[in-house]
């Protein structure tokens, strides 16, 4: 460590000449000063360390100087001994109060100060050792924040366009994550002649669920242009059974290192009759709510893909008729809890969905978002984040007309 610069601030010239000439025969860099204010001076341009101060001076004495101190930002920590011939318990008390590291009793007794500077020099070294580290991990996290905000974007990149139309079908979402980055991913897409749609609700939370989540959904865009799995050998459209079989031997394969598993709901929608088969794999089950505001469960649940090999699982058949609208959501919103615990639960979706079943798609989920927040909010003295993952993708079948798909 290089030599400490400290700084005498002593208004007698003899006791600080004094002083002056031990410090400087021990290694250290001295600067001297007469009272308080001219102290602040030298502070403001020399890289002090250390400060012996006398208490008793003129114009600024020691306990307003040790204030002025610790009220300015010196970009390094200052350690300050203040020398004293008083021994009241009261006015050392004060002199802490005021920001003195330690104190010596005057007339100063050499080996006493020596030790003392010793000690201010172990603790300085490790101020500086702290606020090295302390730079590092807040580089770090800036860093992380930046990698954070970018991965972010990379996933929002893969969800679908809001206020999507493919004919007379017409779809729209609600996204709030927990986090920076999320385990949920859902999407609506052209399968040839068909539309497919997929939720997914990957275990956990944070980097390592959002990673997987990007991993299922790269999985069905190879699935639609490389290897098109999402289709039979003969063309036609694969069941979505068969496909969450294929997942599933493809994320349980000793090939496969992510060790994650994921719920999902994967279908196909005919839109010329509305007719569309779906399989659920562990994830909630959706919901479809007509046009006479009646709301009809649709699935037979099923277990998660990515945690036992060799499963199966059955296809649920389904029709949406002009003005019914298929609901498929993430259990961030069934399991979400307001401040006494109590989870929100699917029928209490349930209810606000025929509740709101008139209201356009988009304004339906932006105030369902709001009465979400609300809910888990209420009579907290402070509102609380989210604690997992919201998602909420709606298809309507709208009336029989010729919209252009974009």
């Amino acid at each position: 460590m290089s030599a400490l610069h400290v700084l005498i601030v002593e208004d007698s010239l003899i006791y600080r000449r004094l002083l002056s000439r031990m410090l400087t025969q021990w290694g250290y860099i001295v600067s001297e000063a007469e009272n308080g204010v001219a102290a602040l001076e030298i502070l403001a341009s020399e890289p002090v360390s250390m400060v012996i101060s006398d208490w008793e001076m003129p114009v600024m004495d020691g306990l307003a100087l040790c204030k002025a101190i610790r009220s300015r930002e010196w970009g390094h920590y200052v350690y300050v001994i203040l020398l004293t011939a008083r021994e009241n318990t009261g006015d050392l008390t004060q002199g802490f109060h005021a920001g003195a590291d330690d104190f010596l009793s005057k007339p100063v007794e050499q080996a006493e100060l020596r030790a003392r500077l010793h000690a201010g020099g172990r603790i300085l070294t490790l101020e500086a050792t702290l606020a090295a580290h302390n730079k590092r991990l807040s580089e770090a996290l800036h860093q992380l924040e930046q990698d954070l905000e970018l991965a972010a974007r990379v996933q929002h990149s893969v969800l679908p366009s809001h206020r999507l139309r493919y004919g007379n079908y017409f779809s729209d979402w609600l996204f709030l994550p927990s986090a920076w980055v999320s385990g949920d991913v859902f999407n609506i897409f052209a399968l040839d002649s068909h539309l497919g749609f997929y939720c997914v609700d990957v275990s956990g939370h944070g980097v390592g669920a959002a990673m997987m989540s990007l991993a299922v959904a790269r999985q069905f865009l190879h699935g639609r242009v490389v290897d098109r799995f999402l289709f039979t050998e003969a063309g036609g459209v694969q069941s979505p059974a068969e496909v969450i079989r294929i997942l599933n031997s493809r994320f349980c394969s000793e090939e496969n290192d992510i060790t994650s598993y994921f719920t999902i709901i994967y279908g196909v929608i005919d839109p010329a009759t509305g007719q569309g088969l779906l399989c659920q794999a562990g994830h909630p089950t959706p919901v479809i709510v007509n046009a006479d505001s009646a709301v009809t469960a649709v699935g037979d649940g099923g277990p998660p893909v990515g945690l036992i090999p060799d499963l199966s699982w059955d296809d649920v058949a389904f029709t949406l008729n002009p003005g019914d609208r298929l609901c498929l959501f993430s259990d961030g919103i069934t399991e979400c809890e307001n401040v006494e615990g109590e989870q929100f639960g699917p029928q209490r979706l349930q209810r606000w969905l025929h509740q709101h079943a008139r209201l356009p798609v988009d304004e339906l989920l932006s105030q369902f978002g709001q009465h979400l927040t609300d809910w888990r909010n209420a009579h907290r003295d402070e509102p609380t984040a989210l604690t997992d993952d919201v998602s909420l993708l709606v298809i309507e079948r709208q009336g029989e007309q010729n919209d252009d798909e974009h």
